[in-house]
Formats: C-alpha cells, sequence, structure tokens
C-alpha cells in the first residue's frame, strides 16, 4: 500500500502540472503532437483536459499535503491554476494577456518544485 501511495505522489503532480503547459510553445507542441497521434479531435476539447489535468494535478498534491503537512504548495497549485486558466482561456491567450498565464505558469512550476523538496525532506528525515 505504501509504493503505490508513493507512486501516486511522485506521478500525479507530474501528469497533472506538466501536461497543462504553461507556454504557447507547450500547446502548439501539444496540439501538434496530438495531430500527428491522430489525436487531431481532442483540441477543440483540450480546455475540458487542461481543467482536468490541473484537478488530477490538486489530487496529487493533496495526498503529499497528508505527507507533509504544508499548505503553501497546494495554495501554490490552485493559485497558479486559475491564473493560468485565464489568462488561456478567459482572455484568450492574447499577447496582453502573458503576464497572467506566465505568472500561473511560474506558480505551478514553483509549486512542483517546493512540493518535491518538501516531500523529500519528510522522506529524508524518515530514514534517519
Amino acid at each position: 500500500m505504501k509504493l503505490l501511495t508513493k507512486i501516486q505522489t511522485i506521478l500525479l503532480p507530474i501528469l497533472g502540472a506538466g501536461a497543462v503547459g504553461a507556454c504557447p510553445l507547450c500547446w502548439i507542441g501539444s496540439a501538434s503532437l496530438l495531430t500527428y497521434l491522430g489525436l487531431g479531435a481532442l483540441i477543440p476539447i483540450w480546455r475540458q483536459l487542461a481543467f482536468g489535468m490541473l484537478f488530477i494535478a490538486g489530487i496529487g498534491f493533496l495526498l503529499d499535503f497528508r505527507s507533509h503537512r504544508n499548505i503553501l504548495p497546494l495554495t501554490l497549485l490552485t493559485l497558479g491554476g486559475i491564473l493560468l486558466y485565464v489568462g488561456r482561456y478567459v482572455f484568450l491567450s492574447t499577447w496582453g494577456a502573458w503576464p497572467i498565464w506566465g505568472l500561473g505558469g511560474l506558480l505551478i512550476f514553483v509549486a512542483v518544485i517546493y512540493n518535491k523538496q518538501l516531500f523529500r525532506r519528510q522522506n529524508h528525515y524518515e530514514k534517519v
């Protein structure tokens, strides 16, 4: 059971935050990849998929929160996800909206790094 929890806490944030894509090149690349793989029909529903990926990342961060009891990574992920989603889809990623989704992507990146640092630190103290 511990192995399953460890795999979930490692993979879910990476899958969720990484699959959203924080920069326009990531979105272009993912659309091109989906088309290349014959899944171009998914491009119109990418908005819902991005929301789902953020939700999956939140589940991973909740599982990690149970281990290290620090709310800051989950808060950063939530705030970053809201900014990224609003910047990409509410303002339709116009060039004037890049500070919104750029800050959101940066917050998600910082949340993932900080969360993993807390998780590693907590595992290090358990071994000692």
